[in-house]
């Protein structure tokens, strides 16, 4: 009899059918007539979540309400018995958060599920944008209306223990309710036309695999120089910011020592206003609106230097990996706009100056293939918009940024990258392109004459001029941006070349907040188009890519954003690049017809800058 859970409302779930298995002879017959199901579900068992190190203890499948609880340890079931099955492209296999399970088969196992369904995955698509939560006891709860206590699933730590009925029903659960959830997400995935963008990251989750399990290498002693330098810069700035702040102060010393805390808001805040400075927050966007005064310039400098020391210094050695050797990022499938973020570390943050990529490398006898997306985004933009000078510098290979530069400021394409070519020091370079690529991916976000004047450092009147010039010269343009903020805020989602949707919340009109709300989901549903799309396509490109180089010696590592990082054996790194061209040129082709991609590859020792 199903009781009440203290506090959730909800009855817990009912004892599930299972069977626990424990001899490869008594599996192999249950496994005959699980194969006939066209729909199966998976899980796992494991002592941890570290894939070099955890093991898998149980494996479990699902058919018709029933579960087959498979001991997969020493001298049990022999997991190889179910590679044909899993591998195989007939059954579809419904996972929860199926990339860790994916990667503890792969690891313990040496297989890789095809054909597969994540729950997890299902229910952050249909709702990306909200927030909503997608574990599975949140789906079990809201599909089901049961309770499911998962507390238990920290108990499978010891590898040689004789399991107990409440840990076999444990696992045995995780199972059972993944097909009820499949059915209700599907009919929405449906109704929302959701399927293809849900079939695209479905398929990705073998690449993002690959990528987390890969890692990348870094050269530590190079790294730690680097460090050396920005410590020594750090210390500097830090003495020049305390020699200026302790000026302000009513009492700098206590016994000789400074009382002086740059990383203390309230004490900056202080002493800038002290200095003529207005501050109300020491935020970097606050910051930078008077970024042009040598002391804001300096605790800029400071806090991108101390920043930098306590990511990705001693932190980010630390989590070099003690059995591969190697940094193994977690990567989140998506954020709001479909894009993936990086975390622990966070390898999509690092500097793009090549002295910083220049230390993530190749093992001996590899090579590093980087291949960049050639301004993915802006391509994006002429395609929806179909404004033809862009059109006409894509067909014709032409920098578009270039060409939009000649066209503002009235120069020839020549005169453009001939200023762009002058040395910076150089008192008659004008910046031209620079500027003008500032506005490019600017306005796709959303920019302001505001922001555009903090870029180019130049009056708002002057910025303003420049993207009204922009606008007049690009009508098709604006319209599309207008037409996309208007969408967002009437349909309260904006959709994706894929389809995918993010959502809006949006407060009643009477409400003080709502203007404010208002333009900033005006600015998201010009940009979400175009990023959210820009995913689309570099999820695609790294399906294929992984796909088409599994015959080589060679494996996926990274990327970020419109890039991709993957190393090679080197005897076979030209043709490898070739491939991984044209796998980044088809995975745009897939989504984007009227505009073609442009891939650029440099083969390297290491990380080469995009």
């Amino acid at each position: 009899m199903s009781k009440i859970t203290s506090g959730s409302g909800l009855n817990e779930l009912p004892p599930p059918n299972y069977q626990y298995i424990t001899s490869t002879e008594e599996a192999l017959k249950h496994l005959e007539f699980i194969e006939k199901h066209p729909i199966i579900e998976i899980d796992t068992e494991t002592t941890g979540l570290d894939p070099f190190k955890d093991r898998v203890v149980l494996l479990q499948m699902g058919v018709h309400g029933k579960a087959y609880v498979f001991d997969v340890r020493d001298e049990r079931v022999n997991a190889a018995i179910f590679k044909p099955l899993l591998e195989g492209g007939q059954n579809l296999k419904l996972l929860q958060n199926a990339t860790f399970d994916c990667e503890m088969l792969k690891t313990n196992f040496d297989m890789e599920i095809n054909r597969l369904y994540d729950t997890m995955i299902a229910e952050q698509l249909l709702y990306l944008g909200l927030h909503h939560k997608s574990n599975l006891q949140y789906l079990v709860a809201k599909y089901l209306h049961l309770n499911m206590p998962k507390e238990i699933g920290h108990t499978f730590q010891n590898y040689n223990q004789e399991y107990q009925e409440y840990q076999l029903r444990y696992a045995a659960n995780d199972v059972v309710v993944m097909k009820d959830i499949y059915n209700l997400q599907l009919h929405k995935l449906q109704q929302d036309s959701l399927m293809r963008v849900a079939q695209l990251e479905f398929d990705f989750i073998k690449p993002l695999m690959h990528m987390e399990l890969n890692g990348m290498l870094l050269d530590v002693s190079k790294w730690q120089e680097i460090l050396q330098e920005i410590v020594l810069e750090r210390d500097r700035l830090q003495i020049q910011l305390s020699d200026v702040f302790n000026t302000t102060m009513d009492q700098n010393t206590l016994f000789g020592v400074s009382l002086l805390n740059l990383d203390s808001p309230s004490q900056v805040i202080k002493c800038l206003n002290n200095l003529g400075i207005p501050v109300e927050s020491t935020d970097v966007k606050e910051l930078s609106r008077y970024k042009k005064n040598p002391v804001v310039k300096l605790l800029l400098d400071y806090r991108k230097v101390e920043k930098f020391i306590t990511t990705y210094g001693d932190p980010m050695i630390n989590r070099i990996h003690p059995i591969t050797g190697r940094l193994h990022t977690s990567f989140k499938q998506m954020v709001d706009t479909g894009r993936m973020s990086s975390s622990n570390p966070n390898l999509q943050n690092i500097p793009k100056q090549q002295k910083y990529r220049a230390c993530f490398i190749a093992r001996p006898g590899y090579k590093l293939i980087t291949c960049d997306m050639s301004q993915a985004e802006l391509r994006i933009l002429g395609d929806y918009s179909q404004d033809p000078v862009f059109l006409d510098a894509f067909a014709k290979g032409l920098d578009l940024h270039t060409r939009t530069a000649a066209d503002l400021f009235g120069l020839t394409y020549e005169e453009v990258v001939a200023d762009k070519e002058l040395d910076p020091e150089d008192t008659d370079k004008k910046n031209y392109r620079a500027n003008v690529k500032a506005l490019n991916f600017g306005l796709v976000y959303g920019l302001t004459k505001v922001g555009l004047a903090l870029r180019m450092g130049t009056s708002e009147n002057e910025a303003q001029k420049l993207i009204n010039a922009y606008f007049n010269k690009y009508p098709r343009i604006k319209v599309w941006l207008d037409n996309a903020a208007k969408s967002a805020i009437i349909n309260r989602y904006s959709t994706t070349i894929s389809g995918r949707r993010r959502y809006y919340r949006l407060p009643p009109s009477n409400d003080p907040t709502f203007n404010r709300i208002k333009g900033s989901v005006e600015r998201k549903g010009k940009n979400q188009p175009i990023q959210g799309s820009n995913a689309d396509t570099i999820k695609q490109t790294m399906i294929y890519l992984v796909d088409r180089i599994k015959s080589y010696d060679a494996r996926l590592l990274s990327t970020v954003h419109d890039e991709t990082i993957t190393e090679v054996r080197e005897d076979q790194a030209e043709e490898v690049k070739d491939i991984i061209e044209q796998a980044t040129i088809d995975g745009f082709g897939t989504f984007f017809q009227r505009v073609k991609m442009k891939a650029d590859a440099d083969v390297e020792d290491y990380w080469v800058k995009g």
